[in-house]
Order: C-alpha cells, then structure tokens, then sequence
C-alpha cells in the first residue's frame, strides 16, 4: 500500500509540474503542494522499501549519470572560475530536484505498467498545454508579431520553449492513438497531436518546425502503411494550418534556411547589427554566443565557470557573448560544469535514444505494445537533440524524467524477455 501510493504522489508531483496550477490558483502558492508531493513520494517509498526488503534505490544508468551530476554540480558550485557565492541558489536547486525525480522515477517503476503510467501522466497533464495553447491563438494573445505566447507555466511561457516541449509530446499523443483500446482516447490523442501541431506552428517557432521535421522524417515510415487516415488527416491539417499562422509566421519560418546557413557560416565578430533585421540578428547573437561559450568552456574545462556564475567577469573577457543564458543546452552545461557538465548530459541523451531503440527492438514481435513504448522514447530524445540545440535548459525536468523511466524500462524488457523465451523453448 505505501508503495502504491508513494508511486501516485510522485506521479501527481509529475502533473503538477506540468500544470503548474498555484499560477492560476494563487491560494495554492502558500500550500507548496509539489514539494507536498515530493516529500510525501520519498517518505511513503522509504517504508514500503524497508517493509518489502528492496532498495531504496536501484543503481540503474541513469541514477548512477543523476548522482554524478549532483555530486559535480555542488563540486562546481564551490569552485567555479567565477562563482562568486556558494549559496544554495535557483540552479542548483532545479538541479537537485530534478534528479531527486528521475531517482524515484527509476525506483518505483518496476513495471511496464508503472513506466506507461509515467507517461499516460504527462500526456493527461499537457492536455493544458492544448488548451491553453488554442485559446490563446483564438485570443490572438502574442509574443511578437503572429507568434502566440505560452501559457502560463514556466516550462513553456514563452514560444520556444511551448513549442519545443509540446513537440516533445508529439510521439506520446501518437503512441496513445495507435495503442489505447478505447475509440474517444484514440481519437482524442490524434487530435491532441494536430492540435499541438497547429500551436507549435502558431509560435512561430523555427526550433519547432526544425523538431517536427526530424520526428516527421521517422514517422512516414512508422505509420504510413498502417495508418494511412491518419497520416492523411494530419497532411491535410498541415495544409490548412500553415496558411493560419499569420503573415510574421510564415516569413520567419522562410528565413530557417539563411539562418542555418548564417549560423553554421564563419562568424564576423565586427557585424553590424543595426543592419539586421530581427531574425538575422537572433541568429547571429546565438552563433557568438554559442562559439564564445565554447571558448570559455576550453579555458576552464575541469568544472566551468560555476553553477550560477558571476556574468559581470566575462563582460570585459575575450568572450563576453558567453554571458547569460546560452541557448543550446550542451553548451550551458559546458559553462556550468565544464567537459564533465557536457558529458553528463550527453549521457542522459544516450541513455533515452539507445536505450529507447533497444526497447523497441528487444520487445519486436512479441510484445509489440511494449516495442512502440521504446520508439516513442527514441523519438522523444530525436525532439531534445534537435530543439536542444537551441534551448537554454540542458537539466530539463521532463527531459530527466524520461531519462528515468527508459532506464527502468531496459531490465524490465530483459527480464520479461527471458521468461518468454524460457517459455517458448519449453512449448
């Protein structure tokens, strides 16, 4: 009983998490009804580990990547170049918590059933998200120009941010119509999937069109024999979406290939900006910031500069872009904690993409429900390596808590596999 329910109120801390109800509930605030949940997941998993005899927590891939980053996080907190206070702050709080959810994720979901749960929660919890996102394109409620804001969750409150997340959810909406037994949670979730596609389009968002391209590309294949009316409907909402987005939408997605060019292209550190246009300096301010950063984490590649560093240092440095927040995620992990900070997060990567392909393949034939569960993590780490590349999050607490569950799922695949294969060699 403490284990169940342990199990819920770490999947209640997910959705709120994903909510964020205090913001539109304020009596809530003074309830801190997550860390509420947290506590409360943690305590009730401890007893009921210590009454069944299990570990409190299972040393999996993925705990073993969580703790090292805790442990080099508060290492970098301390002795970063420019790291001016040691005092606990918002960075390596987000961290700590963060991970403390991934090792509980991992623990508890001992399961199939426990890792599908971890992800039927996300998909019921951004079921706001849509409806937040298609009220305030109906609003008209925009950021810049056609670009619509996001709710007001901080995950995703701005555009970048609303759609590289929902596209993120986009495999789970098509995971639950191709699997749900149930007709209405079927078509539900297909059209959850259009109407995160018809959002993602309405922010205006270059990294969410890049993002819905890359998961596009595994899709066709995936499903363009056996659901053929799906994919058409969805062809058909893009055609009549695309010319919904607005004029501002439309002509910044055209800009996708100059920027591309303009950013990958040598950088001229003398430009003008007074000559861009906003586009062309958005990409251009993030190639510097992305190639200054990348010289700040070669001059102190041990443990960076510091979880919360002192900006002010690097205003009059050789790398002065480098300052605030760097819009691709490897790369503020390499500030925060230097070549360690990069690895630990390429390793998360890691472990939801291969982990996820071998899920899928392990579980081929023979448990295809559970085979599709592991593509649906794959194609989730294909959205965080794409629009990752341009987000300023590198510990991103959904990002983590997938990482958790596909490390929980692999020993859970091995061993069911086991037991089919021991039965059928005795049939």
């Amino acid at each position: 009983m403490a284990g169940t329910w342990a199990f819920r109120f770490l999947l209640w801390y997910i959705a709120i998490l994903c909510v964020q109800p205090q913001n539109r509930f304020l009596f809530l605030y003074p309830l801190r009804i997550a860390n509420l949940c947290i506590i409360l997941a943690a305590g009730l998993h401890f007893i009921a580990a210590t009454q069944e005899g299990k570990p409190f927590i299972r040393f999996g891939p993925a705990t073993i990547t969580a703790l090292l980053l805790m442990f080099f996080s508060f290492i970098s907190l301390h002795v970063g170049a420019f790291q001016t206070s040691p005092a606990w702050n918002s960075d390596i709080d987000l961290i700590f918590k963060n991970c403390v959810v991934l090792i509980l994720v991992e623990a508890m979901a001992w399961s199939v059933q426990r890792v599908w749960a971890i992800q039927a929660t996300l998909l019921f919890s951004t079921i706001w998200w849509i409806k937040g996102g298609l009220r305030l394109a109906g609003a008209g409620a925009t950021y810049s120009g056609d670009r619509i804001m996001g709710p007001a969750v901080s995950l995703i409150e701005n555009p970048n941010g609303f759609a590289y997340l929902l596209t993120v959810m986009i495999p789970v909406y098509l995971y639950f119509f191709q699997k749900a037994s149930n007709k209405y949670v079927r078509w539900g979730a297909l059209i959850c999937a259009i109407s995160a596609l018809y959002i993602v389009l309405q922010t205006g968002s270059r990294t969410g069109l890049l993002a819905l391209g890359a998961v596009g590309i595994f899709l066709l294949p995936k499903y363009g024999a056996k659901y053929k009316r799906a994919l058409i409907a969805g062809a058909i909402a893009f055609a009549i979406f695309f010319p919904m987005v607005g004029e501002g939408n439309i002509e910044r997605f055209k800009t996708i290939p100059a920027s591309i060019k303009s950013f990958l292209g040598g950088a001229d550190e003398e430009a003008d900006v007074a000559n861009m246009d906003q586009d062309a300096q958005s990409a251009w301010e993030r190639k510097m910031k992305n190639r200054h950063t990348w010289r700040l984490i070669l001059d102190h590649p041990l443990f960076g500069v510091g979880i919360k560093a002192d900006d002010s240092f690097l205003w009059e440095s050789p790398y002065p872009f480098a300052s605030g927040q760097v819009h691709n995620e490897i790369l503020y992990a390499g500030k925060q904690m230097g070549l360690i900070g990069m690895g630990i997060y390429a390793s998360f990567m890691l472990i939801l993409f291969r982990f996820g392909a071998r899920v899928q393949k392990a579980a081929m034939g023979w448990w295809d429900d559970v085979s599709d569960l592991g593509w649906t993590f794959k194609m989730q780490a294909v959205v965080f390596m794409v629009g990752g590349f341009f987000s300023p999050i590198p510990w991103n607490p959904i990002y983590l808590t997938l990482v958790g569950a596909v490390s929980a799922l692999v020993p859970i695949v091995a061993e069911n596999r086991r037991a089919y294969m021991g039965s059928s060699a005795s049939t």
